[in-house]
């Protein structure tokens, strides 16, 4: 169960903590803004799957620990470590953007048979009136040593 998340190209190093799903089926989110939610239970770090956290673009207050994720690039590296340090290397393939509705629910949550690390935030304009950003930013990294 990973406990840190690194994630060096942006200076993202954060404690991860497990959430669940909320009634309306959506993923929950950290109650804290510098924090990384793990999708619990699910796919945990270096099994077949898609193993999934998310994280506060912003606050009231100012950037989050998921700010600047939208300058990844494909190749860049995203390390998860647990209790005892041991760490495996996931490397992105990919940084999409997508109105929330249109998010693609079966590539980020549905199965795959590679180990999977995807990263979601919100990005976009934020709707006063709806309470939320207009996109989801979402980051698709593969296992290193995976093909």
């Amino acid at each position: 169960m990973p406990t840190e998340l690194i994630i060096p190209a942006v200076k993202v190093k954060a404690k991860v903590e497990p959430v669940g799903v909320l009634p309306n089926g959506q993923m929950d989110v950290p109650k804290h803004t510098n924090l990384v939610g793990l999708l619990h239970p699910g796919v945990i770090a270096g099994e077949r799957g898609n193993m999934v956290m998310d994280g506060h673009v912003d606050s009231y207050t100012g950037p989050a620990v998921f700010f600047n994720l939208k300058k990844l690039k494909t190749g860049d590296q995203i390390v998860v470590r647990n209790q005892k340090r041991r760490q495996l290397t996931y490397i992105v393939q990919s940084v999409e953007a997508y109105r929330t509705a249109e998010a693609p629910v079966d590539k980020v949550f549905g199965e795959t048979d590679v180990p999977m690390l995807n990263l979601v935030t919100c990005t976009g304009k934020y709707s006063r009136k709806k309470k939320e950003h207009e996109q989801r930013l979402i980051v698709f990294a593969k296992l290193d040593g995976e093909l």
